[in-house]
């Protein structure tokens, strides 16, 4: 995993959503510049549509409670209806560049982290949306405290 500089990530909390809460309902659109390779997190009630550009290369993650802990799930649009790119090469793409949208996530997203510490043993389950089967699968990237 590359190490990401920290003057490369930008944080925007909307709406209801600060720092330090709510957990659950806080839903995160992660996009990025090709130029200038800054990555940017919204972190929001509903995912940030108005920063969703034409090639549909944004990671949505959210988080869900699951027994006594908590899950982020998330979704990246590998093809379909409207999706530019070939689908071998946005597959590979989604999944090599995943560690470092998840590192921006956990680094944008630093004070919840810090105010609630155990947040960092959550599983990141994300599904890579696509018609074809070979690269319709939901994929383990372990757990948000490995992308400090």
């Amino acid at each position: 995993m590359r190490e990401l500089k920290d003057d490369k990530v930008f944080a925007q909390y909307r709406d209801t959503i600060n720092p330090y809460e709510p957990v659950i309902g806080r839903k995160y659109t992660i996009t990025h510049s090709d130029i200038t390779a800054d990555l940017f997190v919204y972190i929001a009630s509903d995912y940030a549509e108005d920063k969703v550009s034409k090639m549909r290369d944004e990671v949505r993650i959210s988080w869900t409670q699951k027994n006594r802990g908590f899950i982020l799930t998330g979704s990246v649009l590998v093809d379909g209806k409207g999706v530019i790119g070939n689908p071998f090469i946005r597959n590979k793409i989604f999944y090599n560049e995943m560690p470092t949208a998840l590192q921006a996530l956990r680094r944008a997203d630093r004070f919840l982290f810090e105010k609630y510490p155990t947040l960092d043993n959550s599983p990141v389950l994300i599904h890579f949306i696509s018609n074809n089967p070979n690269y319709d699968k939901t994929y383990n990237f372990k757990t948000i405290g490995d992308y400090k």
